[in-house]
């Protein structure tokens, strides 16, 4: 009999023990924010890497490559140092990460997906047709992408990583 209620008692509080511990590290749910920054790391770094491959499946040519590589790594390292600057900041200030704006995360969601979308439609398209698209009207449509949405994805990111200032 007392193996029973140590044993039912057992099970509950092992089950209210484990519950809070999956939450509180956040191993199942992560926040808005760092979902959105893992999905704008992950993007930048697969176009990088898509890029290559496609320069060593010789869709582009060493100037090609480079000048693609160019336009690519400063976009990635502004996004990427918000990112990395929010995330070292969550670790010091814990209430940082928890923070979500649910209305707009919808649109950032779309405007993170739509611009590597665009961005990697643009490179694969000149690397696997280049009768349809060559390299300068690649490079022309990549850069009024960046302009035309990285500016507003630069005002998001900032919005979205760089204001936990105001709320500490």
């Amino acid at each position: 009999m007392s193996t029973t209620s140590t044993h039912s008692i057992g099970k509950p509080m092992a089950d209210s023990n484990t519950a809070p511990d999956v939450t509180q590290t956040g191993s199942t749910e992560l926040s808005p924010r760092t979902r959105i920054a893992r999905l704008i790391l992950v993007y930048h770094f697969t176009l990088i890497g898509i890029s290559s491959v496609f320069y060593i499946l010789k869709g582009f040519d060493f100037e090609e490559f480079t000048t693609l590589i160019g336009i690519l790594a400063p976009v990635t390292a502004l996004y990427g140092g918000a990112v990395f600057r929010f995330i070292g900041r969550s670790i010091t200030e814990p209430n940082l990460s928890g923070q979500n704006n649910t209305p707009i995360n919808g649109l950032v969601k779309w405007l993170v997906n739509g611009h590597f979308i665009a961005m990697l439609s643009l490179i694969s398209l000149k690397a696997l047709a280049p009768n349809i698209l060559n390299f300068q009207d690649m490079t022309m449509f990549l850069t009024l992408v960046e302009s035309a949405l990285g500016v507003y994805m630069g005002n998001i990111i900032l919005a979205l990583f760089e204001d936990g200032k105001k709320a500490g």
